[in-house]
């Protein structure tokens, strides 16, 4: 089964079949795209490259244009699956890409914007506030990220965690200290002003606006009313001692 076969199975197609690398499904509302094996990690596989509007002839790619409209119609709801391609070059071209194989098979993915490169996650977020941190951060005294409702930044969250520990900031809970290095490094990063009353260009600052909680802390601070989440403070003078 070639690509195309294998894209129209599943109910979607394209404007060109030649230089698409994204497809769409307006029936089931799903939007498709292919990701270079070279252009994945373990956790997420980047789909579009902000980069990659202009050819290494300064030319525009129809590709692009046609996979930013798909990206609008993922942040409007509908869902994205990905498929692996296996990236080769021509020989006539050593600039440009081609599909040497590709996997017959989707899966489930979750958009994330960081900077002007979107991935598609493995997995999603279990809470709401895990969901949208991103842009830079300058070293030094003063961290700050640019904060965006679909973006997230790995480097806001290993700056809190570097300054205030994997340690949970409520109830002290270390998983490393009761898992070993199958714990380490685990924790949940709250945000201690909810996303959604930032602006899109708010500054945030790493180490005084974000903090480790453990899951449970952080599902009790979310608990109830979800627009005004408890406070770290509050919720620790809620705790009962152990036994």
């Amino acid at each position: 089964m070639n690509r195309k076969h294998f894209i129209q199975s599943r109910g979607a197609t394209c404007r060109n079949w030649t230089w698409s690398w994204s497809f769409i499904n307006h029936d089931d509302q799903m939007v498709i795209f292919g990701a270079w094996d070279v252009e994945r990690d373990q956790e997420r596989a980047v789909i579009l490259r902000e980069a990659w509007e202009y050819n290494a002839r300064l030319r525009k790619n129809p590709g692009y244009t046609q996979a930013v409209e798909h990206i609008g119609y993922i942040l409007g709801g509908y869902d994205l699956y990905t498929f692996n391609m296996v990236q080769a070059t021509s020989p006539d071209a050593p600039d440009v890409a081609v599909i040497q194989d590709f996997e017959r098979r989707l899966e489930k993915r979750f958009l994330r914007k960081e900077g002007t490169v979107w991935y598609a996650d493995f997995t999603a977020s279990p809470y709401p506030e895990e969901l949208a941190i991103a842009g830079s951060y300058s070293e030094g005294a003063t961290k700050t990220i640019t904060v965006n409702a679909y973006e997230r930044d790995p480097a806001a969250r290993r700056a809190c965690i570097a300054y205030h520990g994997a340690v949970c900031q409520c109830c002290g809970f270390d998983f490393e200290k009761t898992w070993g290095e199958h714990g380490k490094g685990f924790i949940h990063v709250h945000h201690i002003r909810p996303l959604r009353t930032l602006g899109a260009d708010y500054q945030i600052d790493p180490v005084n606006e974000l903090v480790p909680l453990c899951p449970n802390c952080h599902a009790m601070i979310h608990r109830g009313n979800e627009a005004k989440p408890l406070s770290v403070d509050e919720l620790r003078a809620m705790m009962r001692p152990a036994g």
